[in-house]
């Protein structure tokens, strides 16, 4: 490892919430997560993008909920009891909001250490990977990090904004 690389490492080491998309493991830092809930009625909003499935009333609060199977182009799956919202925290400009993430199944909150980390692999110009912070290597598993706040571009959080 790279002294770079040594020290992103450490800029992503910290504490995660793993979850499931399919049969892949993913994790976003815990500072970004209000809370978890489950399925709750979600409201259709006409005219927004298909990952977009609408908000929710969470105590008196509009939060816009996206399907992030959907966002990653995966295949949709029916929802069911361990299908999970993450409520989490994102900065538009000088403003922070606040998004509904559906995912299949909620894991658990891990320490993630730097020697656990590595760089995002390059998959080439095709492929838009802003979104991944890095790969940890835990319990025998590959767990995508990711940088929540970059899964949706300026203009999808704009969008969301205006319904919320």
């Amino acid at each position: 490892m790279s002294l770079d690389t040594q020290k992103e490492a450490l800029v992503f080491e910290g504490k995660y919430l793993t979850f499931n998309l399919m049969d892949e493991y993913y994790g976003v830092s815990v500072e970004r997560i209000l809370q978890i809930i489950a399925i709750p009625d979600i409201t259709k909003i006409p005219q927004t993008p298909p990952f977009v499935k609408g908000v929710i009333n969470l105590r008196g609060r509009i939060i816009p909920v996206m399907d992030l199977r959907l966002r990653f182009q995966l295949a949709e799956q029916e929802y069911d009891d361990r299908t999970s919202i993450i409520i989490t925290r994102m900065k538009l400009y000088d403003r922070e909001i606040f998004i509904g993430v559906i995912v299949d199944k909620v894991i658990e909150v891990i320490d993630i250490n730097k020697n656990e980390i590595e760089d995002s692999p390059s998959f080439g110009v095709e492929l838009d990977t802003q979104y991944i912070l890095a790969m940890a290597k835990v319990k025998n598993k590959v767990v995508t990090l990711l940088d929540i706040g970059k899964i949706l571009t300026n203009k999808d959080l704009k969008q969301l904004q205006n319904i919320s």
